[in-house]
């Protein structure tokens, strides 16, 4: 990667990270089962992680911990959560900091991806896989999942017309407040593309059909690293 093409991916961080951080801290201090949706709708859990007892896994995106801490209860060997934000990795080690199979990591997933152990499964609940470009942190997550490891991640898709890629787009902080934070927007075509790139074959795709989920895109994706 250009010195160029770097310097663009650590100034999206820092940009996503502010952005995390102006959001705030939430009032949620219990693990929250495991959903996938943009909006609360029916869909799968944590199942499309494969078996979790003895697992090693790692939540790419972890926000304020809610989810992975819900994962600890299945047994897990190792749970890591992964954030840029300061505010949201603070409130997770303070909610969350006594579940012992789990670790907060504070940092930008691409370059903390290659000091993680093996990985049995990775995923992104609308996190990392969504704003990292995917050119860097696919590849650096076929080093460490194991083969036959599961990646699971779900994300809003582009609207027809839009070209694939990197988007700045404003995310809603509060009731009169908008921030810029920089996604990457695919196709599910065009997801199973990069996947395909990279060693991994697409097993799985949800869709929802909810009036919400349904018009702002919604999908979640289940992939296999290969052997």
């Amino acid at each position: 990667m250009t010195a160029t093409a770097q310097s663009q991916h650590a100034a999206d961080a820092r940009l996503n990270a502010a952005t995390w951080d102006g959001i705030g801290r939430p009032n949620r201090t219990r693990p929250k089962a495991m959903e996938w949706m943009f909006r609360t709708a029916p869909g799968p859990g944590p199942e499309l992680l494969g078996p979790l007892t003895d697992a090693t896994v790692a939540e790419l995106g972890c926000g304020h911990g809610a989810q992975l801490a819900g994962l600890a209860e299945h047994g897990l060997a190792r749970g890591i959560g992964i954030d840029v934000s300061p505010v949201r990795v603070h409130h997770a080690m303070t909610s969350f900091g006594h579940l012992r199979p789990l670790e907060w990591w504070l940092g930008d997933a691409v370059p903390i991806i290659p000091r993680l152990p093996r990985l049995d499964a990775a995923f992104s609940n609308f996190g990392a896989l969504w704003f990292a470009d995917p050119h860097r942190i696919l590849p650096a997550l076929t080093d460490r999942l194991r083969p036959g490891g599961r990646l699971v991640f779900s994300c809003l898709t582009r609207s027809p017309g839009m070209p694939e890629g990197r988007r700045r787009m404003l995310v809603r902080t509060g009731p009169a407040r908008s921030m810029w934070t920089v996604r990457w927007m695919y196709s599910l075509d065009g997801w199973a593309r990069l996947l395909g790139e990279y060693g991994y074959a697409v097993d799985y795709v949800f869709r929802p059909t909810d009036p919400v989920n349904a018009f702002w895109g919604s999908v979640v994706v289940r992939a296999r690293r290969g052997g």
